[in-house]
């Protein structure tokens, strides 16, 4: 199905098939409508979920004046026009900057307006996507806001998928598998290191909150990981590793 009507990059022009409700946009002001584009596409021609039940740059009217509007980019809505998926979107570029604070404002904030609104709320998406050897690979942080429904609630824990779900099913971390879709990478960036280190600390540590016993398990399964792809990975492993301990110190 074609949701991208149009895309015209020399004159940054864009237009969305008209099922698709909310903004009728027409230009490219920046790569994150080109993540939007392709995340649209996505949704409706590889995860089943139909256009008409979709809906872009929602706006929410939040204390005074309301001159700006906050808006969140994608909503992905069911059957009982509940929000399934509550999407943030980012460029490739920017996806690293200020996550929590996004998370929190864009994502936790919002999604406590549409609930005021009297609608159900699923799943919080930060997302963007990467190119890795000419393959565009999804970055996205998924949050159960049934499970929290406040940023707080979450950030100790900082528990998330990272994997789009099909057709309003259960979103799941998506493993590593030796040539699979999911495969360890041997042509990374700095930037790539970074945000992997950032997010290795958040998650063991969890502000403070996690516990120690699950600290140190999680440190036994990363050392028994390194010496099992040893042999295979030696040398993006052990540069990743040294990365980690570098940046801690």
């Amino acid at each position: 199905m074609k949701v991208v009507e149009k895309f015209d990059f020399d004159k940054s022009q864009i237009s969305y098939s008209k099922k698709i409700k909310g903004w009728d946009i027409k230009k490219v002001k920046g790569d994150e409508e080109i993540v939007r584009a392709y995340i649209l596409a996505k949704l409706v021609n590889e995860l089943g979920y139909k256009p008409e039940n979709i809906e872009i740059e929602k706006d929410y009217d939040i204390g005074r004046p309301k001159t700006n509007k906050p808006r969140i980019d994608v909503i992905v809505r069911d059957s009982k026009e509940n929000a399934f998926l509550f999407i943030e979107l980012k460029s490739p570029e920017d996806y690293e900057k200020d996550k929590d604070e996004i998370i929190e404002k864009q994502l936790f904030n919002l999604a406590s307006q549409e609930k005021g609104q009297g609608k159900n709320v699923k799943y919080l998406v930060l997302y963007s996507f990467e190119t890795i050897n000419s393959e565009i690979k999804d970055k996205c942080i998924l949050i159960d806001y049934e499970k929290y429904s406040s940023f707080d609630s979450w950030k100790d824990t900082r528990n998330f998928t990272d994997s789009l779900p099909e057709k309003y099913g259960n979103a799941q971390k998506e493993p590593y598998i030796k040539g699979g879709t999911k495969d360890l990478e041997i042509n990374f960036t700095h930037e790539q290191l970074d945000s992997l280190r950032k997010n290795l600390h958040n998650v063991l540590w969890g502000g403070g909150g996690t516990d120690d016993n699950d600290i140190f398990a999680s440190l036994v399964n990363l050392i028994l990981t390194k010496i099992r792809m040893k042999a295979r990975k030696r040398k993006a492993i052990n540069t990743i590793f040294r990365y980690f301990l570098c940046k801690e110190r």
